[in-house]
Parts: structure tokens; C-alpha cells; sequence
């Protein structure tokens, strides 16, 4: 594979004349230039409603970002071709670019960044920048939606304007259906429509109008909201602000699952990367944070926008509220996979288990840990003939089950050199003081992700980064639907 070269300034704003001379950077919010990315070979996809609705194809190269125009989008069909025209090459900035271009502005409408990630040129054709010259170009593609071998080929040029031809090679990765079905950004989760009538809502990416940290100061609340700049995901630039945002846009969700439960909070004053669990006080906290002896807890939206505010990133509740603390009405197993099974099996393991659950007549949920597990959900109704050493049998109970039915895919043994090539049934936490991460908290990873709730249906058409701060905030309905009926739910005197 040809290496990435560092592009020099001069040329890279060279390529970029034609680029700059059909935009008023002053009208349009679009970028100007930009960095190279980390690995010299990063690609995007972003869908574009202007005067026609077609997908601009873009690799980056030498500084630039090269650029097609595909009228029906990219196929993942084996050698089903796609008419590319080439167009002026974009700065690399354009490859975060999701938002509006004003009417009346070169391509103004609506552009979705519909896939990226990496490029990988293909070796046994030597330097990509003699065969694009030649008119070929062989690539694989690692995107979230586009992967594998990719070939393009230019047919003819017309008045200057090259015309290619791009289609999928046969793979692994090829597939009969219609790629462009999966119509959502990658990065926010929104349509083009949701998109264009998005202008006032705080996790939108669009650089027009307000920034984040200015709607942030908007929120009306009692809580001191200092160092709204502070990036606290280096890797995406997110910072304090869209923290606060997002705990504001989701606390009618959140408190639902976190509302009176005591608490262990993650902390990362400085950013994901530097971290440390808080349980109680001996770290100050704000004055709508309840205290316990070894728990906190918050009651209320001003609460959840106070440990945003302290660089709170995760939030792991008790199976209990903090009013009844010695009797749970939550449990949780957690399906903690060996790395390297596939994301798959994770969801097979949490289906099988509400097939048990159902059998005892236990109605269950499910969401993403924001990491690669899954948790399987159970409420109850508090009880004080149900204690904490029962509770936490039960849990055993059931996660010894799912072990037995098939000990060559499932362990509970906590030893980690216990677990290769199987996924650990973590019942342990259902005891007194145990945690788990809630139902729509944040997590300090790389992404942003969230653990978030989803249906059983559409559990096996999802994975865990799907859903992070960005995109969780725009997903619509309740995916735990029946969750206030479960929570009269009995506990059985045994798992099976």
C-alpha cells in the first residue's frame, strides 16, 4: 500500500481553487480547509438534496478530499455499476460536514454524512496516484455501511468533466440488497428531513445559527454551567456543553431509570480519558446531588444537569431507590462477550434468556451497555419479604441456567482466562451495593456511546455504536414500552 504522504499547505489550497471559488465562506456554513485525518486515508459518503438528490463518493488523498458525484448511490451488489461524475475536490473538514447550505449557495439544500471511515488502496496496483491518472482505481472501503473491494474506472471525459464508472467487486462483502435502504447519518442518526427541520435542535451539527455552548447558557436552571468548552471526547471534539445538552434533552428518559436510585458516578473532570468512580462525598459535589453514605443519588432534571456539569460521564444505579434501599426491584445480567466472538452471538445469548424469562412469565427488556455486551432487564415490584441475599440468588439462579443449557458458549465464572471464545453471564450485579450502568447514561468511551434501550425487534439490525451522544436524542417512541406495567412484576421463588 502506497503511504499516506503529508501534503504540503500550498499545494492542498491549490487543489482547492475551484472549491473555494464557487462558495461565499461567509453565507455558506461549509469549511474552508482542514487537517489531514489521522491515517492520511479517510472516506466519506454524504447524501445531498440540492437541485437533484444524489450521494457524493470522497476519498481522501494528499490533502484533499477527491470527489464524485453518484446519481443513484454506491451499490453493494457484485459488479453493479454506478455512473460517478468526478467534481472538484473538498477539504477535509467537509468530511464531518452535516447540515444546510443555503438556498441560493452552490449545492445549497440538505447533506446527510451518510457513511465513512477508511481506505485502504490495493497493493498489487502500486501507487494510487498513477492509476487514478490512468483512469483506475481498486480500493477497500471499511465504512459502517460500505465494505470490502471496490473498483472504479474512468469511461470518458466531456468538456473537461471526467465520467466514471464505480461497482463493487466480488467478496465476502457483497451482498444482494439496496444498500441506500439504510437512510439514516451515521454519525447523528437523522433523515435529510429531520435534518432540514433541525435548525433549533441542540445536538445538531449544523455551523449555522447559535453554538452549542450558547443554547447550553439558554437552559433555564439553578445550576452554575462553567467551562462549556472543555472537550471531553477528544477523539469527536464533544464537549462540556453538549454533555449538559444532552442531559437536559434526555432527562425525562433518564430519570425514569435513575430518579432516587442510589448511585456510583464516573468522573472525568478533564475528559474521558482520566477518569475515577465517586460513590459518596469525598470528592464536593453540587448542592442538587442527595448524598448517602456510600451513594449518591439525584431526584430531578437539575440534579442530572448538575453531574453533567461535574464531569460526570457515567451513571451505575442500585437494583433499588434509595427510599426502600433494602429491597430491589431491578435485576440485571449483563452478557459480557470474549472479544473475539461476534456481536451476533451477544444477541442470540440475551433472546435465549428472555425465552426463560417469558417461560416464567416475566416480561424483560434490553439495551446496549455503550461497550460490546448487552443488558437483559427485569423490574420488580419492591417488596419486604424480597431481601438482597434472595434477590441475588435468584440471579445466580437464572445465570447458572443459561450456563448449563450450553456450557461450551456461556461461563459465569468471573476468571477472565475462564472466558475464551465465551461469553460470561454476569449475575453479580444483583447484590447490595452492586451497579450496573443505567438506561441511557453516557459512557467514557471512545465514540460517545450511550447505553441505550432498544425493542426486541430491532435488536438484531443494531450494534452498540450506533447509539451515542449524537444520535440517541433523535430516536422516537418508547423502546421499553410496558415498562410501568412490568413494574408490578412478582419474583418467582426459582430461575427455571
Amino acid at each position: 500500500m502506497a503511504p499516506p504522504r503529508t501534503p504540503s499547505s500550498d499545494a492542498a489550497h491549490q487543489k482547492l481553487a475551484e472549491y473555494r471559488k464557487k462558495r461565499d465562506f461567509q453565507v455558506t456554513p461549509e469549511p474552508a480547509g482542514g487537517a489531514p485525518s489521522q491515517t492520511g486515508y479517510s472516506f466519506v459518503v454524504q447524501k445531498h438534496h440540492a437541485s437533484h438528490l444524489h450521494y457524493d463518493f470522497r476519498l481522501e488523498l494528499d490533502g484533499v478530499l477527491l470527489s464524485w458525484a453518484v446519481p443513484k448511490g454506491v451499490s453493494v451488489r457484485a459488479n453493479e455499476k454506478r455512473f460517478a461524475a468526478r467534481t472538484e475536490d473538498h477539504p477535509l473538514d467537509y468530511g464531518d460536514f452535516e447540515g444546510i447550505i443555503p438556498k441560493g449557495e452552490y449545492g445549497g439544500g440538505t447533506v446527510m454524512l451518510w457513511d465513512h471511515g477508511t481506505w485502504e488502496p490495493f497493493a498489487g496496483d502500486g501507487d494510487p496516484r498513477e492509476t487514478l491518472k490512468k483512469g483506475k482505481l481498486v480500493f477497500d472501503l471499511h465504512g459502517e455501511k460500505l465494505k470490502g473491494r471496490f473498483h472504479m474506472v474512468r469511461t470518458k471525459t466531456v468538456s473537461g468533466k471526467e465520467q466514471w464508472l464505480i461497482f463493487k467487486g466480488k467478496d465476502a462483502d457483497a451482498r444482494d440488497e439496496d444498500i441506500t435502504l439504510q437512510d439514516r447519518s451515521v454519525t447523528t442518526g437523522r433523515s435529510l428531513d429531520e435534518i432540514a427541520a433541525g435548525r433549533d435542535r441542540i445536538w445538531h451539527s449544523n455551523k449555522e445559527g447559535p453554538s452549542i455552548t450558547e443554547l447550553v447558557k439558554q437552559i433555564p436552571t439553578q445550576v452554575k454551567l462553567t467551562n462549556l468548552d472543555k472537550v471531553m471526547y477528544p477523539e469527536n471534539g464533544l464537549t462540556k456543553a453538549a454533555l449538559i445538552a444532552y442531559a437536559a434533552t434526555l432527562a425525562d428518559r433518564l430519570l425514569v431509570h435513575v430518579a432516587d436510585r442510589p448511585m456510583a458516578l464516573l468522573r472525568c473532570p478533564d475528559g474521558r480519558e482520566k477518569c475515577f468512580f465517586q460513590k459518596h462525598g469525598t470528592v464536593p459535589l453540587p448542592k442538587q446531588v442527595h448524598q448517602g453514605e456510600d451513594w449518591v443519588s439525584v431526584a430531578d432534571a437539575e440534579g442530572l444537569i448538575a453531574l453533567a456539569q461535574s464531569g460526570v460521564l457515567e451513571l451505575h444505579t442500585w437494583g433499588c431507590h434509595r427510599q426502600k434501599i433494602e429491597q430491589p426491584d431491578q435485576l440485571v445480567i449483563d452478557f459480557d462477550p470474549d472479544t473475539a466472538l461476534e456481536w451476533r452471538a451477544v444477541v442470540q445469548a440475551a433472546v435465549e434468556l428472555r425465552e426463560r424469562l417469558t417461560a416464567l412469565k416475566l416480561e424483560s427488556f434490553v439495551k446496549t451497555t455503550g461497550g460490546k455486551g448487552l443488558h437483559v432487564v427485569v423490574p420488580f415490584a419492591p417488596s419486604p419479604k424480597l431481601q438482597w441475599d434472595a434477590f441475588k440468588a435468584f440471579a445466580r439462579g437464572l445465570a447458572e441456567a443459561v450456563e448449563a443449557d450450553d456450557p461450551t458458549r456461556y461461563t459465569t465464572n468471573i476468571r477472565k482466562n475462564a472466558r475464551g471464545g465465551k461469553i460470561f453471564v454476569d449475575y453479580l450485579r444483583n447484590g447490595r451495593g452492586a451497579t450496573a450502568v443505567a438506561a441511557y447514561s453516557t459512557r467514557a468511551r471512545e465514540g460517545a456511546t450511550v447505553s441505550c434501550p432498544v425493542t426486541w425487534e430491532e435488536l438484531p439490525r443494531v450494534k452498540p455504536s450506533d447509539f451515542t451522544v449524537l444520535t440517541v436524542p433523535s430516536r422516537k417512541g418508547d423502546p421499553w414500552e410496558g415498562w410501568a406495567e412490568a413494574l408490578k412484576q412478582k419474583l418467582p421463588k426459582k430461575p427455571s
